[in-house]
């Protein structure tokens, strides 16, 4: 199992490079929710995401995680 931390203080400002860097996403990834979701439901391996910090971070944001774990089987959030 693949695991990515997050540090939520790092995703409350300008993260889309953060998270690129930290889920090695492609150059083409569009740095929007949107994109994100779409590499989010693309990951073929078990990844659990836990984001630290969570309670303060932009709901759209959390939602586009929860919705994409949903959708995806290989992928676990926590939050923390």
């Amino acid at each position: 199992m693949k695991n990515i931390y997050l540090d939520g203080k790092r995703l409350k400002s300008d993260y889309h490079k953060y998270l690129k860097e930290k889920f090695d996403f492609p150059d083409y990834y569009g740095e929007n929710l949107d994109a994100l979701y779409d590499c989010l439901t693309e990951i073929g391996i078990e990844t659990l995401i836990t984001i630290n910090d969570s309670s303060n971070l932009d709901e759209k944001l959390i939602d586009t995680f929860r919705d994409a774990s949903d959708e995806n089987p290989h992928v676990n959030l926590k939050l923390e």
